[in-house]
C-alpha cells in the first residue's frame, strides 16, 4: 500500500485485504497459507472487537481459496462447457448468472469484478460509427481502483466475429438494469450455483468455479486464433508476459474434454451452439434476472 501511496483505513481494510488476496492468487501463484498468515497477523495487531466481525469478506475469500483443488482454478475449460452450463442456468431461471458467465468468459473478468458491475461501468453505443458496447473497470469517478491500482481500464465487447451476439445480449439485458447488473447474486451464491449446476451436468466438482472462467476466455481466444498474447495480456490486464504464457498451452485445453463422459460430447456441442439464440429468446421473453 505504501508503494502505491495509498492510505489504509479501518473502514476499507477488509476491501484492501481482499484485493491483495486476489493479487496473491492471480499474479503470484502462492499457496493459501500466505493469505492466512496475513489475516492472522492483522487480527492480532488491528482487531479490538469480536473476531467474527473482523475482515469477514477476506476470511470468506480465504475459505473459498482453501476449498479449491490445487491448480483447478487455473485450468481452463473449453467455451462449449461454459455455454452448456450457462444454458442450464437459463432453464432454471437464472438469466443473471448466464449473462455473468458470458461476460467473464468474453472479458476475462475476475468474479469480484463482474459481480460489482453497475451502469457506471457500462459504455453504451453512441451515434454513427460508435456503435460498440464496452466496460470501464474501476471508473475514476467511483474512486475505487482495480487490484493493480489502475483506473478506467477499458474492455470492448463484441469485438471479434464469434462474439458479435454479445452486443445484442447487452442491449436486451441493460433495458432492465436499474443500477447493479447482478443485484441478486453474491460471490458465494455464484460459486455454489455454478458448481452444483456443473456437477448435475456430469462435470467434475470444482472444474467450473467462477475464477475458471477468467482463465478459460483467453485460452479459448488464443486456441481459436481470435487474439494473440499481447492482446490477451492487455484485455485481461495482466502486468507481465509470464502471466499469459499459460494460454499458449493448447493441449491442456484439448485434454479437458476428457473430464466429461464421452456420451455428453455431442450434447455439449449442440447445447453450446444454440446458447446465444436461446439467451436472446429468453431475454426478449422474460425480461431478465429475477431468480425463481
Amino acid at each position: 500500500m505504501k508503494a502505491k501511496s495509498r492510505k489504509i483505513t479501518r473502514a476499507r481494510l477488509d476491501q484492501h485485504v481482499c484485493s491483495y488476496l486476489g493479487h496473491l492468487h492471480d499474479e503470484k501463484d502462492v499457496e493459501p497459507h500466505h493469505a492466512a498468515y496475513l489475516i492472522y497477523g492483522l487480527q492480532l495487531l488491528r482487531n479490538d472487537g469480536p473476531k467474527q466481525d473482523f475482515l469477514p469478506q477476506s476470511k470468506e475469500a480465504l475459505a473459498g481459496w482453501r476449498k479449491e483443488k490445487p491448480g483447478t482454478t487455473r485450468l481452463p475449460v473449453p467455451e462449449e462447457f461454459v455455454f452448456d452450463v450457462a444454458s442450464r442456468m437459463l432453464d432454471s431461471g437464472r438469466v443473471d448468472i448466464a449473462v455473468a458467465m458470458t461476460l467473464q468468459l468474453h472479458c476475462y473478468l475476475r468474479p469480484s469484478e463482474v459481480l460489482a458491475l453497475t451502469k457506471a461501468h457500462v459504455s453504451a453505443p453512441s451515434v454513427g460509427r460508435y456503435h460498440k458496447w464496452g466496460l470501464v473497470i474501476a471508473p475514476s469517478e467511483l474512486g475505487v481502483a482495480t487490484k493493480t491500482g489502475a483506473f478506467d481500464d477499458s474492455i470492448l465487447l463484441a469485438d471479434v466475429p464469434d462474439f458479435k451476439w454479445i452486443g445484442d445480449m447487452m442491449e436486451l439485458y441493460m433495458k432492465h438494469v436499474r443500477n447493479k447488473l447482478f443485484p441478486n447474486l453474491s460471490l458465494q451464491q455464484y460459486e455454489n450455483i455454478l458448481n452444483d449446476t456443473a456437477v448435475a451436468l456430469q462435470y467434475p466438482p470444482q472444474c467450473m468455479l467462477p475464477h475458471v472462467l477468467r482463465h478459460s476466455g483467453p485460452s479459448c481466444d488464443h486456441f481459436h486464433q481470435r487474439r494473440d498474447l499481447v492482446a490477451i495480456q492487455k484485455r485481461g490486464r495482466w502486468q507481465s508476459k509470464s502471466s499469459v504464457r499459460r494460454y499458449e498451452k493448447h493441449a491442456v485445453l484439448l485434454r479437458r474434454w476428457h473430464i466429461i463422459p464421452e456420451h455428453r460430447h455431442s450434447l455439449v456441442l449442440r447445447e453450446s451452439k444454440r446458447f446465444p439464440q436461446k439467451l436472446m429468446q429468453t431475454l426478449r421473453k422474460s425480461g431478465h434476472t429475477r431468480p425463481r
